[in-house]
């Protein structure tokens, strides 16, 4: 099902992560419908890890919502999002003159992005250990979630170690290490920088 989130402003204008009011889910069925509305408020906020927390609770909310659209992403919600493999865009309007486009534009995204993930992002350090850099892929490939960047790797290669370097550790390499799918050693570089060491989990073995 197509579903779109829009972050805006008290009225039906697109606004940024940090200066929105609410957030309008969108919903295509028969045709398109404003399914739902949460009212939100950034500027309670004056730490980054509540202001962290924050949108990670708005994600959990936006649930099967996979792309977000604001007019200007950056700081904390956008390492946020990207880090829970989503779709963001950035556009200025309101929501019902891009609904559709968004939409194409997805399809688009996922034929380029399937040519992407034959080249790989991986960086051969040593034999056996590779390097993926999410915080510089956020720049080189914005296209390239953190699914798209890392699973391709594990399906494809074989490796003794693959190092990850990230600004949040993704929630479903955290899933994928309770199901013994993947070892991960994690340690904290600096701030909002975390290395993870990932080899295979016993039941890839």
């Amino acid at each position: 099902m197509e579903k779109i989130s829009f972050f805006l402003k008290e009225g039906e204008e697109i606004s940024s992560f940090q200066n929105s009011k609410k957030i309008a889910i969108y919903e295509k069925q028969n045709k398109w419908i404003k399914k739902e509305e949460i009212k939100i408020n950034v500027g309670q906020f004056n730490t980054m890890q509540s202001l962290r927390k924050y949108f990670v609770d708005i994600v959990n909310k936006l649930d099967d919502c996979k792309i977000v659209v604001v007019d200007k992403a950056q700081g904390i919600p956008y390492g946020v999002f990207y880090e829970a493999d989503y779709s963001i865009w950035e556009l200025s309007g309101e929501p019902e003159e891009f609904l559709n486009m968004i939409i194409e534009g997805e399809k688009k995204h996922d034929v380029e992005t399937k040519n992407s993930e034959n080249e790989s992002v991986a960086k051969k350090l040593e034999e056996g250990y590779f390097l993926i850099d999410l915080n510089e892929l956020q720049f080189t490939k914005p296209e390239l979630t953190s699914k798209k960047a890392i699973i391709p790797f594990l399906e494809k290669e074989a490796f003794d170690v693959l190092e990850v370097i990230c600004c949040h550790i993704p929630p479903w390499l955290i899933e994928k290490e309770k199901k013994n799918e993947i070892t991960m050693d994690v340690s904290k570089l600096k701030k909002n920088e975390y290395k993870l060491l990932i080899s295979r989990g016993k039941e890839e073995q």
